[in-house]
C-alpha cells in the first residue's frame, strides 16, 4: 500500500483535492500529519475526534486520527466534497478497533447528491431516494458481533421497502451481491479497506460496488441503479462512526489513518 500512496501523492499536498486532469487519478488524501482537520470542512467535533501524535502506533508516519465515541452516543462524522463530482470512486483507508470494541458501527460512505446542491444526500437517514435526490453507499460492520462481518450498507433507489411501506434503511445487499468470509475485522491490529462504487448509465442497471479487505476482495454488487439522472454524482466521502439510534452502552475508541480517494483502483 505504501508504493500506492506514493504513486498517488505525486505532485498534491496532503489534505487538499487534487487539480481534476486527464494525468492523475487522485482526487483527495489524508494521512493526518499535518496534525489537523482542516481538510474536513464539515462534521469536525474536537470532542469526538483529534489528531494523535505516535509513531508506535499509527499505521504509518507519526499521526493518526482518534475517534472517541461516548457511551449512549457514536464518534460523529467527517465528510469532505468533491462537486460536482464523479462517476466513480475509490477509496482506500486504514481502520483499527481496541481489542475491547463492542458492537458495530458504520465505516466508510461514498455521498451521491445533487450536482447543484452538494447536501442533497446529508441527513437522509430512514429516506427513501426517489433517483434524482440522493444515494449512499457505506461500508458497515454489523452489530452482531465485536466487531460483527463487514457489509455494505447502501441506499438506492428501487430498494426495498420497511413494512410501513414509506421507510428505508440501508441494505446490505439485495440477493444478488457476493460476499467471500473472512469479513471480520480482528481488534488490535490494523486493517486495510477498499470501496469501489461505480455508477450507472441513467437509464440503465449498471452501477456496481466493490469492499476489499486486506488486499482481497470480500464483496461485489452489481445490477445496482443509484440514479436515474445525471444530476446525481459521487461528490463526497464521509468517515462516518455512528453506532445506530441507541448508541452503544459504553464509551470506545477507534482509530483511522491514510485515506486515499481516487477515480479508479490503481493495479500495480
Amino acid at each position: 500500500m505504501t508504493t500506492l500512496i506514493v504513486v498517488l501523492l505525486a505532485g498534491l499536498v496532503l489534505g487538499c483535492s487534487a487539480p481534476r486532469n486527464a494525468d492523475s487519478d487522485l482526487v483527495f488524501a489524508e494521512d493526518f500529519e499535518s496534525g489537523t482537520l482542516a481538510a474536513w470542512p464539515d462534521g469536525v467535533a474536537p470532542n469526538r475526534q483529534s489528531v494523535i501524535t505516535g509513531q508506535q502506533f499509527a499505521q504509518s508516519g507519526t499521526h493518526y486520527l482518534e475517534v472517541t465515541y461516548p457511551a449512549g452516543g457514536d464518534g460523529g462524522w467527517l465528510t469532505r466534497f468533491f462537486m460536482p463530482g464523479y462517476d466513480s470512486l475509490y477509496v482506500s483507508y486504514y481502520v483499527r478497533f481496541p481489542p475491547d470494541w463492542r458492537g458495530g458501527t458504520k465505516l466508510i460512505g461514498l455521498f451521491g447528491a445533487r450536482t447543484d446542491n452538494q447536501w442533497s444526500a446529508v441527513g437522509k437517514a430512514g429516506i427513501c431516494p426517489e433517483g434524482t435526490d440522493f444515494f449512499i453507499a457505506m461500508i458497515v460492520t454489523e452489530p452482531t458481533g465485536d466487531p460483527g462481518p463487514t457489509r455494505f450498507f447502501t441506499y438506492y433507489p428501487g430498494m426495498a421497502r420497511e413494512p410501513d411501506g414509506v421507510t428505508c434503511w440501508g441494505r446490505f445487499g439485495d440477493g444478488t451481491e457476493t460476499y467471500v468470509p473472512p469479513l471480520t475485522l480482528t481488534p488490535g491490529v490494523w486493517h486495510h479497506l477498499e470501496f469501489m462504487v461505480t455508477l450507472n448509465a441513467p437509464a440503465e442497471s449498471n452501477g456496481s460496488q466493490e469492499l476489499w479487505i486486506d488486499d482481497s476482495l470480500r464483496g461485489a454488487w452489481s445490477g445496482l441503479q443509484f440514479r436515474t439522472s445525471p444530476v446525481l454524482r459521487l461528490n463526497a466521502v464521509q468517515l462516518t462512526f455512528n453506532r445506530g439510534i441507541a448508541g452503544g452502552p459504553t464509551s470506545q475508541k477507534l482509530w483511522v489513518d491514510n485515506l486515499v480517494v481516487a477515480t479508479r483502483r490503481a493495479r500495480l
